[in-house]
């Protein structure tokens, strides 16, 4: 396996969740979120330690990560890319590529993060986007409304990643999803990421406007299919119900 540094992100705060705790600490079934991507991570067999991404009032994050992976701080709240942005100084020069998934996606496997790791260095590109399929947005799937669309164009190549909250209502109806699990080539990323603006509902700098820079360079954009259950996010207290729901029928198979 090539170098592979792993960046978490980790920044988000609790409000929408009902706590004043950071996000990535919530709970499910007894063990905070932050703590099962790390788990995951140790046992990917990635290189070295992670680097955990916090925000200014999450410094609670640290105390939790302890000395399994180095901290770096988020000042401010501007978004995915911005966050990345944030671990560009402690990222190693010589590393082959840059894992980024979000501390609050508890059920990425370590399978996952080594698979979709290897595949870069099969199929070297730019940007591997981890992605998943519904059958639908009903039950328990309903916890994917949120989440970007997989916008493909006429060869079957990725062309964008559209956040749900600038999809149109036809874009919405795509059943596959974005996990939000990237693995960039270290050296592209650091040279474009700057190109990101916030032009966008939310004002923020997306992570995944890296894709259309890709594309707009004539570079290819691979994905990568993994287990619908493995891309849950957890926002708000209805996701994280569903997340326990999946947790307990995960355990009992």
């Amino acid at each position: 396996m090539a170098y592979t540094k792993v960046l978490i992100l980790a920044a988000g705060k609790g409000k929408r969740m009902a706590t004043d705790m950071p996000k990535v600490l919530v709970e499910i079934q007894g063990k905070p979120m932050l703590g099962y991507v790390l788990e995951s991570v140790e046992a990917s067999g990635v290189n070295g330690k992670p680097i955990v991404i916090y925000g200014h009032g999450t410094e609670a994050v640290c105390e939790y990560v302890g000395d399994r992976a180095e901290c770096v701080v988020q000042e401010e709240q501007l978004g995915t890319a911005h966050a990345v942005m944030a671990a560009r100084a402690a990222v190693p020069k010589d590393a082959t590529c840059v894992a980024v998934m979000n501390g609050d996606n508890p059920f990425i496997s370590s399978t996952t993060i080594r698979r979709v790791s290897d595949y870069h260095d099969q199929k070297p590109c730019p940007i591997i986007v981890a992605v998943g399929t519904v059958e639908d947005y009903d039950g328990w799937q309903s916890a994917f409304q949120g989440f970007g669309r997989v916008l493909r164009g006429p060869d079957g190549l990725i062309q964008a990643i559209r956040e749900a909250k600038d999809a149109t209502q036809d874009e919405l109806k795509i059943k596959e999803v974005n996990s939000a699990f990237y693995v960039f080539d270290n050296d592209w990323l650091w040279a474009n990421i700057e190109k990101v603006t916030h032009e966008n509902a939310q004002n923020e700098y997306y992570l995944t406007d890296m894709i259309q820079i890709a594309v707009d360079q004539g570079l290819p954009v691979r994905t990568f299919s993994i287990p619908i259950e493995e891309c849950i996010g957890v926002n708000r207290l209805e996701e994280r119900e569903i997340a326990e729901e999946v947790y307990r029928r995960w355990k009992s198979k």
